[in-house]
């Protein structure tokens, strides 16, 4: 697939409701995120942040990852292989992959149907970033940042974005270039 804007999808099935689970990310770790989606040129692409889960879904990033992937003008794949390796190298930290990252060529952030599949886990959190990863604050103004939530991925308002991810201080973490 060469172009994912043939895509749309349907209106949610229902109102995303706040479930109280909170990814937390080191901010600087969000900038370095920015930075290698923007390195990658005029074409989509992804990274993951892997780290651990609590027994309420909480999560926190301990890990940014850049996985083997074919980069398009209009979207990425990940080859099977390349998710192995990553799955491969979150086991052996005991991780879990917490927060999928992509760009989109525009301004648009919303999921499109190729972007539901995509996206490695239901638990974690779908971050999408626009103009290829070129974006500034304030967070999360003007991110696409979606949560699975009965059986779709919500676009959330600033105010649930907030609520769900939780921007620290905390020193940032490491990029493992897995490519």
């Amino acid at each position: 697939m060469n172009d994912e804007t043939m895509l749309w999808r349907t209106r949610p099935p229902s109102s995303y409701a706040p479930t109280g689970k909170v990814l937390t990310v080191p901010a600087q770790t969000l900038v370095r995120t920015a930075a290698v989606l923007r390195a990658a040129g005029a074409v989509e692409s992804a990274c993951l942040w892997l780290g651990s889960l609590d027994e309420a879904g909480n999560g926190l990033v301990k890990a940014l990852v850049v996985p083997m992937q074919v980069n398009r003008p209009r979207n990425y794949s990940m080859p099977g292989s390349a998710m192995a390796g990553v799955a491969e190298f979150a086991r052996a930290q005991s991780w879990t992959v917490v927060g999928a990252i992509h760009s989109h060529p525009g301004v648009g952030v919303e999921h499109s149907t190729y972007d539901d599949e995509m996206t490695p886990s239901r638990r974690a959190v779908s971050i999408v970033m626009p103009r290829y990863g070129e974006w500034s604050g304030p967070w999360p103004r003007g991110l696409g940042i979606h949560a699975y939530f009965e059986k779709y991925w919500h676009l959330l308002s600033d105010e649930h974005a907030r609520q769900r991810v939780i921007l620290t201080d905390a020193v940032e973490v490491q990029t493992f270039n897995l490519r």
